[in-house]
């Protein structure tokens, strides 16, 4: 991890992936409260990807303790980096950039055939 300015940490290097998020943040600024020229609340973040390919905050953004600037906020320097001159590394793990990324969770399918039902006979004696 390097920094910027001491204080704003970057990746060494991207994915393709962690790229293309990137340029969605970037593209989409105008919908986020913006500190310090890159601290980005959750609410913020969460309320942006409701409408958005994405399902929630990447792992290395919201899991990296480094990231975090007090509760609830997230330090994301790449809002002010210029993509283009990010180092992007040949890692082929995770989502594809631009694949389609379904929401939620999987349909539940009904059972093809119903369970027979317990038959109860009852004696009156």
């Amino acid at each position: 991890m390097t920094t910027t300015n001491n204080t704003l940490p970057l990746l060494a290097s991207y994915t393709p992936g962690q790229i293309e998020f990137i340029k969605f943040l970037q593209a989409h600024r105008s919908a986020l409260t913006v500190y310090d020229t890159c601290t980005v609340s959750r609410k913020d973040l969460v309320e942006l990807l409701k409408t958005s390919p994405y399902i929630a905050v990447p792992a290395w953004i919201a899991a990296k303790r480094d990231r975090r600037a007090g509760r609830g906020n997230y330090l994301i320097p790449e809002l002010a980096a210029d993509v283009n001159t990010l180092t992007v590394n040949a890692n082929k793990r995770g989502r594809k950039p631009g694949s389609p990324n379904k929401k939620g969770r999987a349909a539940v399918v009904a059972p093809t055939q119903t369970p027979a039902q317990p038959q109860f006979v009852t004696t009156n004696a």
